[in-house]
């Protein structure tokens, strides 16, 4: 069976965010989280949802560059 909750240790180890950010983040709702007494703990299946959802789309960039340099090669800057 997979592990479906993981601690904060475990979610800074998995996604490689300080702890620190990943309690900013859950206190400001950023990210889901479970708070039982001191512990929080993070389902792994909304961490894979939200690093997803923080990829950046690199076709995009790469339009960007290209109308980037065709408008100097042009001289349109």
């Amino acid at each position: 069976m997979k592990k479906r909750y993981a601690n904060i240790k475990e979610v800074s180890n998995y996604t490689s965010l300080p702890v620190k950010t990943l309690y900013d983040w859950a206190s400001l709702g950023r990210i889901p989280s479970i708070k039982l007494g001191r512990r929080v703990l993070f389902d792994i299946e909304d961490i894979d949802r939200i690093m997803a959802s923080l990829k950046r789309n690199t076709n995009q960039n790469e339009k960007m560059v290209n109308k980037i340099v065709g408008d100097i090669l042009c001289g349109n800057v």
